[in-house]
This record gives C-alpha cells, structure tokens and sequence, in this order.
C-alpha cells in the first residue's frame, strides 16, 4: 500500500482480484481499476497517475481515463509461468518490482528483480529470485533491503 497525502488515500492492490484500489479517508469511498492479469504492485508516477507491475508487464495507469497501458513488457521465455509480486520506487525514481512463480514452490526460483527506469527502459538486476517482498531503503539512500 501507498499513502497519498495530497489526496488523503490510500492507493493498494488486490492481486487475485485483478485490481487497483484506492481508499479515499476523507469519503470513506473505494474506488477500483481492473487489471488483466494478476497485480502485484502500485506505484504514483511523478508524471500523474500510476505505475504498476501486472503479470510479467510494467503498465501506466491513467485513473482519470480508466486505462492502463503497457510501458515494458519482461516476459521470459524460458519462464513463462511466473508474475510481478512486490515493488517500490527508490531514491533515483526507478520502479523495483519481482517476479516469482506461479505454483509457488519453495524451491522454485524462476523470478527475478527488475527495474523500470524513468526513460522506460528495464533491467534485470537477479535472477534466480523465490519471492520478491518488502522492499526498502535505509535512510540515508546507501543500502538496500532485499
């Protein structure tokens, strides 16, 4: 989840339900966007609306116009059954999001950790990646938590 001060919401995903969300605090009202396949992060784009990670693609959310739209696709060939999971921007403004297998067995290393750069560009940073979660930087920007 992202907290948007700005609008006083909270902005989330509901994976197996193929769906954006943000929860407005001051309404108490949850508007959605449907995805096509399952999503497994949301982030605000400096640029206006959202980026997310959706099956094995990086999409832009336009929120207004209701649509999203496929900015990087990441499909591996010779892993066609995995999808994004967990994803956050970092302090350079590019998207971090992994992929993990569908079946999610615990021995299964068929994701990886991408990043979209702001030219939408992607690279793979690992590979041979289980689950891709909780994804953070320390303070002073020098370390990342993976």
């Amino acid at each position: 989840p992202v907290w948007e001060e700005k609008d006083s919401s909270l902005l989330y995903v509901d994976i197996m339900g193929k769906r954006v969300s943000r929860w407005n605090s001051l309404t108490n009202k949850i508007d959605s966007i449907a995805t096509e396949k399952l999503v497994g992060s949301v982030v605000p784009r400096q640029a206006g609306g959202y980026v997310i990670a959706e099956g094995t693609r990086f999409a832009f959310v336009d929120w207004v116009k209701r649509s999203v739209k496929t900015v990087a696709p990441v499909d591996d060939k010779e892993k066609p059954n995995t999808r994004f999971n967990d994803g956050k921007v970092d302090p350079a403004g590019r998207f971090f999001a992994g992929t993990m297998g569908l079946d999610m067995k615990p021995d299964v290393t068929d994701g990886a950790l991408y990043s979209l750069l702001p030219d939408h560009s992607v690279v793979q940073q690992l590979d041979k990646v289980h689950l891709s979660n909780g994804l953070e930087w320390s303070l002073d920007h020098r370390i990342f938590y993976y």
